[in-house]
C-alpha cells in the first residue's frame, strides 16, 4: 500500500458526502465526490502505471480529498534500475501535470470550499507548484489477514472521516466493544483499532540468555529503536506496558506522539480517567486505552502474560465493533 498526501493537505481531489448513519452501499453512506482532478487521476493517471510498467498491477485505489492510497502488486521483476520510488515519482508527476493543465484552462476544483488557485510557488521553493508533499509512505503486506484489513481500511476511509465529524464522542470513552470475540472498555482514539498495521511490543523482565534486566542489554536498545521507527512510519504499537522494557517504549511513544494502544487490568468505568499525560495523548488522537472485561487477575505474573496475549490477539484481529454502532464493523 502506497500513500501520497497533497501539499498543505488541500482538498483538491473532491469532497465527502453522505452520513455516517447512511446504509452502506447507497448514496446515503459516506462517499467521495471526485473533483475534475480526482476523476482524471482515477481514470487516466492510475491507468498509466500498468501501461508503463506491465509487471505492476494496481489492485485498488482510494482517493480522499487530500490524499491517495494505492494498493499495488509487483508480479515480476522491474526493469534494471527501476524501483517502487520510480513508479511513485512517475505517478505523482503525471498527477501534478494534470493539475497544472486543469488550472491553466481555468477549470475550478469541485470542493466544498471555494475554488483553490494554483499558488505561485510551493513551500519547497520550486518555480512551479507541486501537487504532493515530498516523499510517500509504503507498507509491504506480509502477514495473514493483513491484505483484507488493508482493503477494508481503504474502503472505509470516507466513513471514518465522516464519523470524526459527526460523532466526536466516539473518540472518547466506550464502555462496551468487541475485539476478536472479547469484550473491552476503552478510552481514547478508537480509530487506532481500525488501522490495518499493528505491532506488539513485548519484553520479558529478564533476558532469557544472560539473566540481566532486559532493558540493560544492547539487543533491547536496538529493538527499542526499531519499534520507535515503526511507530514513526505509522505502525500502531500495542502493549500493556508492564515490564520495564515495555514501559520505556510506551514512554518514548507518548513523548514522540506515536500511535499507541495500551492495555490495562484496571477497569474503565463511567467516571474513570487516565493520568494527565495519557489523557492529553488520547485527546490528541495518539492513544487508545483498553481494559478487558474479564482479566486473569490471579497473580501479577498471570495478568502480565494474559494482557500480552491479548495484545498479540488485537494485532491479528479482523473482527472489531462497537456495541450499538454496527456501522463501524
Amino acid at each position: 500500500m502506497v500513500t501520497m498526501v497533497v501539499e498543505g493537505r488541500e482538498p483538491l481531489f473532491g469532497r465527502i458526502e453522505g452520513s455516517a448513519k447512511g446504509k452502506l452501499g447507497t448514496n446515503e453512506a459516506p462517499h467521495i465526490v471526485l473533483s475534475d482532478l480526482g476523476r482524471q487521476v482515477l481514470q487516466e493517471e492510475t491507468q498509466k502505471i500498468s501501461r508503463f510498467y506491465p509487471m505492476v498491477e494496481v489492485w485498488r485505489i482510494a482517493i480522499m480529498p487530500d490524499h491517495i492510497h494505492l494498493l499495488i502488486r509487483v508480479k515480476e521483476a522491474l526493469p534494471e534500475g527501476k524501483h517502487l520510488g520510480t513508479i511513485v515519482r512517475g505517478f505523482k508527476t503525471g498527477c501534478t501535470r494534470a493539475w497544472w493543465s486543469l488550472n491553466s484552462i481555468g477549470e475550478a476544483m469541485e470542493t466544498t470550499a471555494a475554488p483553490i488557485a494554483v499558488p505561485d510557488a510551493s513551500p519547497s521553493g520550486t518555480t512551479r507548484p507541486v501537487l504532493f508533499q515530498k516523499g510517500y509512505h509504503d507498507r509491504i503486506i506480509n502477514r495473514p489477514g493483513m491484505l483484507e484489513n488493508i482493503k477494508r481500511y481503504m474502503a472505509e476511509n470516507p466513513l471514518r472521516a465522516r464519523i470524526r465529524q459527526e460523532c466526536p464522542n466516539l473518540m472518547e470513552r466506550q464502555l462496551h466493544l468487541w475485539i476478536a470475540g472479547r469484550e473491552y472498555a476503552a478510552f481514547g482514539n478508537l480509530f487506532l483499532l481500525k488501522y490495518p498495521i499493528k505491532h506488539q511490543v513485548f519484553f520479558h523482565r529478564k533476558d532469557v540468555t544472560t539473566g540481566q534486566p532486559t532493558e540493560t542489554t544492547e539487543a533491547y536498545q536496538q529493538e527499542r529503536q526499531r519499534l520507535l521507527q515503526m511507530g514513526e512510519e505509522g505502525t500502531v504499537l500495542v502493549t500493556p506496558g508492564i515490564s520495564k522494557g515495555e514501559s520505556l517504549v510506551v514512554s518514548d511513544a507518548l513523548d514522540a506522539h506515536l500511535p499507541l494502544i495500551l492495555l490495562q487490568k484496571e477497569p474503565i468505568g463511567e467516571y474513570w480517567k487516565p493520568s494527565q499525560r495519557r489523557f492529553y495523548a488520547c485527546a490528541a488522537g495518539h492513544l487508545l486505552i483498553l481494559s478487558p472485561w474479564q482479566n486473569d487477575g490471579s497473580s501479577d505474573y498471570a495478568s502480565f502474560h494474559h494482557l500480552n496475549d491479548l495484545a498479540k490477539e488485537i494485532c491479528e484481529a479482523t473482527d472489531m465493533r462497537i456495541v450499538g454502532y454496527d456501522r463501524l464493523k
